[in-house]
């Protein structure tokens, strides 16, 4: 028999994966729209945020193996929307920078992903809302999980 603690956390991963299933769709069809991965857009969403970054920081910020980051900077690089340069400090590595257009796209994509989001959300109470968010953020906090989904949004 489950304790009561049991049921708790199972509760909980439940209700986060179904949310997260559904928050996907949504985001899945505006990313669609605007021509980009979400592993695009997250990276895109981390340049505009904190500036300039060495793979390697990008890498461990968003969670992603460097193989699959090395093929996301090797698409946005395509597409034009980021840079990559040798580090003047230190050669082995390169700094990625925003161009213009990766500028512009990420704004863009990540206002309608904002927008869609809030739209799928509409029926719920602001108050829920904001109290379901906290909670949550707690729990990522007490498992030292939270930096990665915790960031101002850039646009």
């Amino acid at each position: 028999m489950p304790s009561p603690r049991e049921l708790s956390s199972l509760s909980l991963a439940q209700h986060a994966v179904r949310l997260q299933t559904l928050l996907e769709r949504v985001i899945v069809d505006v990313l669609k729209k605007h021509g980009l991965s979400r592993g695009e857009l997250d990276v895109l969403g981390a340049l505009a945020a904190n500036g300039d970054a060495r793979p390697q920081e990008l890498s461990s910020q968003l969670l992603l193996t460097t193989g699959g980051l090395s093929n996301i900077l090797r698409r946005l690089q395509a597409d034009g929307h980021i840079t990559r340069e040798t580090n003047a400090t230190d050669a082995r590595s390169s700094i990625v920078r925003l161009t213009e257009q990766g500028t512009a796209i990420a704004r863009e994509t990540g206002t309608a992903v904002s927008e869609a989001i809030a739209h799928a959300l509409g029926t719920v109470d602001e108050s829920v809302l904001d109290t379901a968010a906290q909670h949550l953020h707690r729990v990522l906090v007490d498992l030292d999980e939270d930096a990665p989904v915790h960031r101002d949004l850039p646009w």
